[in-house]
């Protein structure tokens, strides 16, 4: 159920210990749940997770890199590290957090657990050594793959973490010396090998050339010595999709202006509404790509209506579109100095957010949910199948992203400059539920004065629109129907 260019493998190093007390203390704050019962963030505190939780949705994720896990009240599908897993019993509330039974979160968390995805081993460590004990990291060329091999001085605990082209290894209480540690030249699979140095641990990477199966990692007491074998991925052809009835073309496009209607997206700083810039831009971008043949497009609006943000996806759904692109522009309240400093476009994917800039990004989106007669409600599995669906589509998405970047950067990239890196992430709901490759495009920022006039501009948005369609006609070169 993983996608399989992302995965995580833990080695985990010590039991966790549920004492009486902690069930003692969980039993004191809630007299309705049996003792037997312990909160789910007594544990993850004890083994240093960070967690955040969502009263809207009845979620507690808990965070300890590179772990991920998701907890769903009164549901028995969890989300760990891209998978979907099933509990024997929901969890349930009590105050801010969830609870689960004392024996499930052995069985969670513990070493050895059967319920945790991926598989799963300990390197023990016997003795410290003072100084270096990373002592070598090769790599050697195999007909059928490439041999990673890891020298430790000393047994470390370790996880290893793979997302495209990064293959990292985070040693526990390693010590590593950076200047010896280190590739440049291309070995198989293995474009080069750096490491790292943090306080309380080391880290070492490889940078890869292509996609990779699932490592097989086996550990040599007698040398001390990890073995990580590399295979590259197969690549397997997904059945393309047949393109509607009523459709001349083979690739299905959905266009999403942001906004309409009584709902006027962001205001300039100026007065100007987004809602009213968006739509020029994608009915420009519309005719752009009706030129092209194997093309059909279609879009969430045609002129100043108000649309839910659930029925976007749903139309897009309905079409059977190979792609859906929802088209917006931004703002910021605060100062004047704020808003001068505040500018330039971001193209974004559905996932998590990584940092709080492009989580108020998604927050300022999906406010809009508010000025609906009926808000969409998602129940707890609802939004675990929503997040599987999204990861189905990542790659493809961050492709379209990267694509649509380098087209804005060429072409007016003087003009509105790239915020950031110019691609982010973030949980926008406009994106939930679009069961194919999506992204959402943020053009610049209405709230500085320079953005909102060129923005404006018929012509400079024929310009957005060509830079947009240069990127998606090549994105459709790249990936067909095989979506």
């Amino acid at each position: 159920m993983r996608p399989p260019r992302f995965f995580s493998l833990l080695f985990m190093v010590s039991a966790v210990t549920l004492s009486g007390g902690a069930v003692r203390e969980a039993g004191e704050r809630n007299d309705t749940i049996a003792a037997s019962h312990v909160a789910i963030t007594v544990v993850t505190d004890s083994l240093g997770y960070s967690w955040e939780w969502e009263r809207a949705f009845g979620r507690l994720t808990c965070v300890r890199q590179p772990d991920r896990l998701r907890f769903y009240e009164g549901n028995c599908f969890y989300y760990l590290n891209g998978s979907v897993e099933k509990l024997p019993e929901a969890p349930v509330r009590r105050g801010a957090t969830l609870y689960l039974s004392r024996c499930l979160l052995e069985r969670l968390f513990a070493p050895g657990d059967s319920m945790r995805s991926g598989p799963e081993r300990t390197v023990l460590s016997s003795h410290r050594k003072t100084g270096v004990n990373i002592l070598s990291v090769t790599a050697e060329k195999k007909r059928n793959g490439t041999l990673l091999s890891i020298v430790l001085a000393d047994s470390l605990p370790f996880d290893v973490t793979y997302f495209f082209p990064n293959l990292t290894f985070n040693f526990f209480g390693g010590r590593v010396d950076t200047t010896s540690i280190k590739q440049k030249s291309r070995i198989g699979l293995v474009n080069s090998i750096f490491s790292i140095q943090f306080d309380v641990s080391a880290q070492v990477t490889a940078l890869l050339s292509r996609d990779i199966e699932e490592p097989m990692i086996d550990y040599v007491q007698d040398t001390r010595t990890i073995m990580v074998s590399l295979k590259p991925q197969k690549i397997v052809q997904k059945p393309k999709k047949k393109a509607s009835a009523d459709s001349p073309g083979t690739t299905i496009i959905v266009l999403d202006p942001g906004h309409g209607g009584k709902d006027p997206g962001c205001i300039g700083a100026s007065g100007v509404k987004e809602k009213d810039i968006v739509l020029p831009i994608s009915l420009a971008l519309r005719d752009m790509l009706q030129k092209k043949k194997g093309l059909t497009i279609y879009m969430t609006r045609e002129t100043d209506v108000f649309i839910p943000l659930s029925d976007r996806t749903k139309f897009a759904n309905d079409k059977k579109a190979h792609l859906f692109i929802s088209i917006h522009a931004d703002a910021i309240g605060g100062d004047a100095k704020r808003k001068q400093n505040t500018r330039g476009y971001k193209i974004y994917f559905l996932s998590h957010a990584k940092n709080e800039e492009d989580k108020l990004v998604a927050m300022r989106e999906n406010a809009v949910i508010e000025l609906e007669d009926q808000p969409q409600k998602y129940s707890n599995l609802q939004n675990v199948l929503i997040e599987m669906a999204g990861n189905e589509y990542l790659r493809e998405s961050q492709d379209l992203c990267i694509m649509l970047d380098q087209k804005f950067n060429g072409t007016f990239g003087k003009k509105i400059p790239k915020l950031h890196r110019g691609v982010g992430q973030a949980n926008f709901w406009v994106l939930n539920g679009a069961f194919m490759p999506s992204v959402l495009i943020e053009t610049g920022f209405l709230s500085y004065k320079k953005e909102e006039k060129l923005l404006s501009d018929s012509a400079f948005q024929k310009e957005v629109a060509a830079a947009m369609s240069r990127a998606v006609i090549g994105f459709c070169e790249k990936y067909g129907t095989g979506l």
